[in-house]
């Protein structure tokens, strides 16, 4: 029984991420790329990567619900008041606010960006 409710445990965690994997394509992917390499021609990026935004955001918000909290909060209405990263509201601009995706929606990215990328 306990083996059932620890696969159980583990296969949710895995869906959700997946899900968050899903959500990123469909609502991120188009100007976020997931991170950078040495091949990547830095200057045609439209947004900035999803690795250096969570490099910013959990140096600020370390615990997943404090980084999902805040996600929701800017996805809903980024300002740069708002920003934690100065360099790329230069850089990029504000970003045009989510309309169609849930917050559930963004929970699952928020996780699938936790626990993917430091």
């Amino acid at each position: 029984m306990v083996l059932i409710i620890l696969f159980l445990i583990l296969f949710s965690f895995s869906s959700a991420e997946e899900y968050g994997y899903k959500v990123y394509k469909q609502y991120c992917a188009s100007c976020h790329i997931e991170k950078t390499d040495e091949t990547t021609d830095n200057l045609s990026l439209k947004a900035p990567p999803v690795n250096v935004l969570v490099r910013q955001i959990k140096y600020y918000y370390r615990t997943r619900d404090k980084f999902t909290e805040y996600l929701i909060d800017y996805l809903r209405e980024p300002s740069s008041k708002k920003s934690i990263c100065k360099p790329c509201i230069f850089r990029w601009g504000i970003m045009p606010p989510v309309k169609d995706i849930t917050d559930e929606e963004i929970q699952s990215v928020g996780l699938w960006m936790f626990k993917n990328f430091r």
